[in-house]
């Protein structure tokens, strides 16, 4: 008698696995060598039969090749591995947590992709122009400035070093490197649009006096689109309030939401936006220094980056990128420039998301 064995059921495991394989081959270039087995099972954290598993499962879909002796590769390419580059990421220091994870996730993808990858944190511009005129040489350099300001000695430095130089979280033009940075245009379209939409017509954008590209754009942005909703500056105003040189963000945001409020019980404004490095702690810290909670007192948003817990506390909407997307598109025009060695250097603007939380998610209160 015969019977139709059912094929054996996988694991929600491998399953895991097979998903994060056919991610990395779809986001390749065909030809690409994928890790090996052994990578595999240290990144992963599984078995030798999980990850050959999902080998073969991809292999029946079409999307991958194995070759004996050579590897395995993404389909539709010549088969041979791209060649090993050598990948310098300056990290400027700071108490900032989305550049460390940035910093990180680039370093692994890197390494995973073959490639040698150094992370070089400092806080001193000049002396690590000492350590890049050592003489060592790079196929490029990611450079993560932070809130610091990327002088012109030190990129002409790395232009010497390194055969590129991309720029992360930064816009520059006429500089001769590449930039990735988060567009603030769209930044503040979702925000202005998801304040709009509770019925918030009266927002106070709170900002840093530091000279920050992206908050000094973000800032003009939004006076340009409340203008355009027929709102005045005492509606929606911008308050731009000093920093602190010993810590990162604002220096007393309590004090700056207290001079908001006044004398009166409520807020004169039912929204806020914070536009500052400070966490999502601070913010919340801040408003009960001033009797005020959100979103009973007062709908929050702040710019920064979904993904962290520091920034959001699973409670204040956020605008920003992920921090993952940061590092992929980081790698990606990366990609894209040892492939067009002779295009026009430019800034690449990702597209943020906004993380919508509780802080936004009630209608605007009645201000006294």
């Amino acid at each position: 008698m015969t019977t139709n064995a059912s094929p054996p059921q996988r694991t929600s495991i491998q399953d895991s696995v097979i998903e994060r394989l056919r991610l990395l081959a779809e986001r390749s270039l065909p030809g690409t060598r994928l890790p090996t087995v052994r990578k595999l099972i240290a990144e992963f954290g599984v078995s030798q039969h999980i990850v050959q598993g999902a080998f073969e499962a991809l292999r029946r879909e079409g999307l991958i090749s194995s070759h004996v002796g050579r590897g395995t590769f993404v389909s539709g390419g010549p088969g041979p591995a791209p060649q090993a580059r050598s990948v310098l990421t300056l990290l400027y220091q700071h108490p900032y947590q989305r550049g460390d994870v940035i910093a990180r996730i680039i370093h692994q993808r890197l390494s995973i992709d073959g490639h040698e990858s150094l992370v070089l944190t400092y806080s001193n511009a000049a002396h690590v122009m000492e350590i890049l005129k050592s003489g060592a040489r790079y196929d490029a350099a990611i450079v993560q400035p932070r809130s610091s300001v990327v002088s012109v000695s030190l990129l002409a430095l790395l232009k010497q070093r390194a055969e590129h130089v991309l720029i992360e979280g930064l816009a520059l033009e006429h500089l001769d490197v590449d930039a990735v940075s988060n567009d603030p245009a769209k930044t503040v379209e979702l925000i202005v649009d998801h304040l709009f939409a509770k019925g918030h017509r009266r927002i106070a954008w709170i900002t840093e006096a530091g000279g920050n590209y992206f908050f000094l754009r973000t800032a003009s942005f939004f006076r340009a689109s409340c203008r355009g909703a027929g709102l005045s500056e005492e509606d929606c105003p911008v308050i731009v309030a000093e920093t602190d040189p010993d810590k990162l963000g604002l220096r007393d945001l309590a004090g700056v939401v207290g001079q908001l409020k006044g004398k009166g019980k409520r807020l004169p404004f039912t929204a806020l936006v914070v536009a500052s490095f400070v966490d999502g702690r601070t913010t919340i810290d801040a408003l009960k220094r001033c009797d005020l909670s959100t979103p009973d007192d007062v709908a929050v948003v702040r710019l920064g980056t979904p993904d962290l817990d520091s920034d959001h506390v699973g409670l204040i909407t956020t605008a920003g990128r992920p921090s993952t997307r940061a590092a992929e598109t980081v790698l990606k025009r990366l990609g894209w420039r040892w492939a067009n060695r002779s295009a026009p250097w430019l800034t690449y603007y990702d597209s943020p998301e906004l993380a919508v939380l509780a802080s936004s998610a009630k209608a605007a209160p009645k201000t006294r």
